[in-house]
């Protein structure tokens, strides 16, 4: 079974698609679109998503259009290594905690990433609009970083012993979080960030276990791997 995964370097919901594959050992075809070349939007890519997001897998004649959507499907097409647990109870925990990092966990992050990364790296003048709408971001952020330390409490993983949905859901968040602060510490030190070991210790050892895991590093956006520290 031939199986395409299109996405854009650096969409969280690409990579923790990716993650789903990574975390059952199965190949896929990654297929990169120039999100600024509007690669997404262009007739080819809306013949599979008219609402030209990422990502989108074609496995012969089904496409799925959406991440999560993805990973229920790849659990369900290879069983071994659930990603949504083999108990009903465990089920349900998992799909709780990926639905909340897919509403707030992602919107939380963005609020303070997307600034962050589009600018030169200085952090906001004390007092400007600027610096007040990315306290109130990382106030924000606080909440679900502090929501992932108590979730994890003594797990290896969001839900157990082995990572899960939950886990490539929220990775893909966190890893973007830490790549702010590796490539403009001094932005994500004005607001308390200035590293992920101080502030959330079970976070922090979480991201580097799921780093670690065998094809994990090479889901990261490629962009990343060409331009270390930009």
């Amino acid at each position: 079974m031939t199986l395409i995964l299109h996405t854009i370097s650096g969409a969280p919901c690409g990579w923790r698609a990716m993650l789903g594959f990574a975390f059952k050992g199965i190949d896929v075809e990654v297929r990169y679109l120039d999100g600024s070349a509007r690669e997404h939007e262009t007739p080819a890519f809306l013949a599979l998503n008219p609402r030209a997001k990422v990502p989108v897998l074609e496995t012969g004649d089904l496409i799925v259009r959406d991440s999560v959507a993805i990973l229920a499907w790849l659990d369900k097409a290879y069983p071994a290594r659930p990603l949504f647990g083999s108990t009903a109870q465990e089920t349900a925990g998992i799909w709780q905690i990926v639905l909340e990092c897919a509403e707030y966990l992602q919107p939380a992050t963005n609020g303070v990433v997307f600034p962050v990364f589009a600018g030169d790296g200085t952090a906001p003048a004390e007092a400007s609009p600027a610096a007040e709408d990315l306290r109130k971001a990382a106030s924000i952020l606080d909440g679900e970083c502090e929501f992932l330390e108590k979730t994890l409490g003594g797990k290896a993983f969001l839900c157990g012993a082995e990572p899960c949905a939950a886990d490539a859901v929220a990775y893909a968040e966190i890893g973007r979080v830490q790549r702010a602060i590796e490539t403009k510490p001094v932005a994500m030190a004005a607001m308390g960030y200035d590293s992920l070991d101080r502030r959330y210790p079970r976070l922090a050892e979480w991201r580097i276990r799921l780093a670690e895991l065998p094809g994990v590093e090479a889901t990261a956006p490629i962009h990343w791997h060409a331009a270390p520290f930009p």
